[in-house]
């Protein structure tokens, strides 16, 4: 093995280096959040929030209902995907975030369904494998939404797509970590402010719309219920700009004010 290779960590080393840089990525992303304009910071206190109520229903702090908990289990796969999607984005892993967010928006779509007739949940329940992923696959989710909801699915085909193409499948265009608009793969732990803003607005998008269900199929008292609309508003009004949809703006700007910086 040449000097080279071999001063490169290997086995627990490598992994234990891997958790120093996410840490030091992690404390860069708290700083640039913190100060980036106005909508970041305030879209990352209003997740907050959502979240922390979320949270507490799925562990029925607010009280426990009895039952077989499936919902609040539903509730709680979603938080746990929602925590994790935004320790991902302050290690610098935004592909790996926007996964996350694209099985939560599978789930606020599951719920949005539920919502609209409660018959569905009692099918889904009692569907064996083979129904579950017919009737109730993301897909079957979305075309049963466009019929049954006026607002249609919460996480349309469109958005779905996106996240699937940019944050999921392999794709033959994409780099890894393809956020600074250079084309140039980038394994985790440098901070592309594209990257936040897409994953935090991403996030941000699907928590606010998973919340409007969660509270109702929980049968939340109408306190919680208020306070779970007040604080799910405001989140979609201080959602940013940036989103899944049109994030090759975000890479032409970051590019263009790239190229103004070395011509200075």
């Amino acid at each position: 093995m040449s000097d080279t290779i071999s001063k490169f960590p290997i086995e627990r080393a490598f992994l234990e280096l891997t958790q120093e840089l996410a840490d030091a990525s992690s404390k860069s992303t708290d700083k640039f959040c913190a100060e980036a304009g106005k909508s970041l910071p305030q879209t990352m206190d209003a997740t907050g929030t959502v979240l922390s109520m979320l949270y507490r229903l799925a562990c029925c702090y607010y009280g426990c209902h009895g039952g077989d908990h499936q919902v609040e289990w539903l509730v709680g796969k979603f938080v746990n995907q929602a925590v994790s999607a935004h320790r991902l984005v302050r290690a610098a892993q935004y592909d790996e975030s926007l996964m996350l967010i694209r099985g939560m928006g599978e789930i606020a779509n599951l719920l949005w369904l539920f919502y609209e007739d409660r018959t569905e949940l009692a099918a889904w329940k009692a569907a064996d494998r083979k129904a579950r992923l017919n009737n109730f696959g993301p897909a079957a989710v979305r075309r049963r939404l466009e019929v049954s909801s006026s607002l249609g699915p919460p996480i349309d085909a469109e958005r779905y797509g996106a996240l699937c193409e940019v944050g999921t499948h392999p794709t033959p265009a994409l780099a890894p970590g393809h956020y600074s608009g250079s084309g140039r793969p980038v394994l985790g732990v440098i901070l592309q402010e594209v990257g936040v803003f897409v994953c935090v607005n991403e996030l941000a998008h699907t928590i606010a719309m998973a919340a409007i269900p969660i509270v109702a199929l929980l049968d939340a008292s109408d306190d919680i219920k208020a306070e779970m609309k007040k604080h799910s508003v405001r989140l979609l009004r201080e959602i940013g700009s940036f989103t899944i949809l049109n994030y090759e703006e975000g890479l032409r700007e970051a590019m263009t004010r790239a190229a103004s910086t070395d011509a200075t």
